[in-house]
C-alpha cells in the first residue's frame, strides 16, 4: 500500500504540466490529492491562473486566478490566503496541473497525495 506523498516547489514561469516527471505523475493507489497554491502577487500586472484536469477529463479548476500574498512573503503558502482544494483520485492515470503566469511573480504550490 502506498503512503503519503508530498511535493512542493516554486514556479517562476508558466508550466503546462507541473506533475510530469514527479512521483505523482501517476497515482500509486486510490486516494485524495490536496492542492495548496499561493501567488507572490495578484494584480492586473502580475498574476497567475491554474487549471487542474483529472484523468477522466474533469476540470475542477479551469483558469482560476490564484490569491496573492504579501510581497515580502513571496514563495510562502499562507494558510490565511492560499487556495486549497482536495480531490478524490483513482489509481493510475495522470492529473494535469498547470499554471499560466502573467508578469513577474513566484507561484508556490504543494500537492499532497493521501491514500484512501
Amino acid at each position: 500500500m502506498a503512503g503519503v506523498i508530498v511535493l512542493s516547489d516554486l514556479e517562476e514561469s508558466s508550466n503546462t504540466d507541473i506533475l510530469q516527471g514527479t512521483r505523482l505523475q501517476t497515482v500509486p493507489a486510490g486516494g485524495f490529492l490536496t492542492f495548496e497554491m499561493q501567488a507572490g502577487e495578484n494584480n492586473a500586472t502580475n498574476n497567475c491562473t491554474v487549471s487542474i484536469q483529472m484523468p477522466n477529463g474533469d476540470t475542477p479548476l479551469n483558469n482560476v486566478q490564484i490569491p496573492g500574498s504579501n510581497p515580502a512573503g513571496s514563495g510562502i503558502i499562507d494558510d490565511r490566503q492560499k487556495l486549497m482544494i482536495t480531490l478524490p483520485i483513482a489509481q493510475g492515470g495522470h492529473t494535469v496541473f498547470s499554471v499560466v503566469e502573467t508578469g513577474s511573480l513566484t507561484f508556490a504550490w504543494r500537492v499532497t497525495y493521501t491514500p484512501a
